[in-house]
């Protein structure tokens, strides 16, 4: 219940840390770019009719993309929704103060607008409602308060957690640049993971792509996102967190029972050399 806040509390003022020298010591030499990648879902209420489960998306998002967004794109301070939950939750339990550590105000002013752009990792979508968990438990998800569940209908993947929504991708960009007023965004990982046996013909993972890289080009060009650049995750297949190897992102299949490691391109490798190519959706029509 306050060992993770602790170390975000300390990440961000590592981040910014970090942000201040490259900015003072070595920008004008270098002329590089600095800033922070953070990892997010998009959530949608459960029932979009249901204002409890509209506020239940809203505090997915200010808990994850926002608990460390917020004071780095926004005011120096966490979100007031995370403030005002973990603090109430922890005077409750008995408590003297808040399980949030709270920044001072020079570390607000050093903290807040330490981004030379926003790094996104994106995968997928979830479906929100509230969940009232009992006084006396002392964690993130009680803090947040929120269920999640996904509709049956979505494509699944190879990772329990990832369905194919890419609508949820337009949206998501679409958030931050009303949230954080308009950043430059670069997506640092989006791609989709297969398990079990192997197919050189991954269809769904060309699919996956086309659908969310068009979803990212309605963000630019309908919405006004400043994307400025797009990574798929992933080159070659890896040792994936807990999942090891199990779990594989790859546009090339790596033989890992090999010691030499072979490669073998996928399908989805020819096809995303071809949008890279084309700078868009290859046209059949041009051969």
């Amino acid at each position: 219940g306050s060992a993770p806040y602790t170390v975000g509390h300390n990440l961000i003022k590592a981040h910014a840390e970090v942000w201040h020298l490259y900015n003072e010591t070595y920008r004008a030499k270098q002329g590089g770019l600095i800033s922070i990648t953070i990892n997010s879902d998009w959530a949608e209420p459960r029932n979009p009719h249901s204002q409890e489960d509209v506020e239940a998306a809203r505090r997915f998002m200010q808990f994850f993309l926002g608990w460390f967004a917020h004071p780095i794109f926004k005011n120096g301070d966490y979100s007031e929704v995370m403030k005002r939950r973990i603090r109430e939750r922890s005077l409750a339990q008995g408590l003297s103060k808040s399980r949030l550590p709270e920044f001072t105000e020079s570390e607000k002013q050093r903290i807040k607008g330490t981004y030379d752009y926003f790094g996104l990792n994106h995968f997928t979508t979830v479906l929100t409602y509230n969940l009232n968990y009992a006084e006396g438990v002392m964690s993130y998800d009680s803090d947040r308060g929120v269920a999640t569940e996904t509709d049956r209908s979505w494509l699944s993947s190879g990772s329990l957690w990832l369905k194919v929504t890419p609508f949820g991708f337009r949206k998501i960009l679409r958030w931050i640049k009303e949230e954080y007023n308009n950043p430059p965004i670069y997506v640092t990982e989006n791609g989709i993971s297969e398990r079990g046996a192997f197919e050189f013909n991954d269809t769904w993972r060309m699919h996956y792509y086309q659908t969310y890289i068009n979803e990212a080009l309605k963000a630019i060009v309908l919405d006004g996102v400043d994307l400025r650049g797009y990574t798929a995750w992933t080159l070659m297949d890896n040792l994936e967190w807990a999942a090891g190897f199990v779990e594989k992102f790859g546009l090339y299949y790596v033989n890992f029972s090999d010691p030499a490691l072979p490669r073998h391109p996928r399908a989805s490798a020819k096809y995303y050399s071809q949008i890279i190519n084309c700078n868009g959706f290859p046209d059949p029509a041009m051969g």
